[in-house]
């Protein structure tokens, strides 16, 4: 297993509880997906936003160890104990 820190901003922070970081045990071999998937199991109220059906869902933004993974794997990126994963919503405003 791999333990991972988790970071939630804007409104997955409150659908988390209140939960702005956690730290998440995932298998050793865990992807960006797996993680998502642990997340949801985590904080139910996340579930849908972060994953839909075997991707990452579209309005999701997530950035491991501050590089967004659009420009790695997407969500076949793979995750290492103490890696850092940030999930973002959609920005908004103008």
């Amino acid at each position: 297993m791999a333990r991972v820190r988790v970071k939630l901003f804007a409104e997955y922070y409150s659908l988390a509880g209140n939960t702005r970081e956690a730290v998440i045990e995932v298998a050793e071999n865990a992807t960006v997906i797996d993680v998502a998937r642990k997340v949801e199991e985590e904080f139910p109220a996340l579930r849908g936003r972060l994953v839909m059906g075997d991707r990452l869902s579209e309005e999701v933004r997530v950035l491991v160890n501050g590089r967004n993974v659009e420009w790695l794997e997407a969500e076949k990126t793979r995750v290492r104990e103490g890696d850092t994963i940030a999930f973002f919503p959609p920005a908004a405003g103008g």
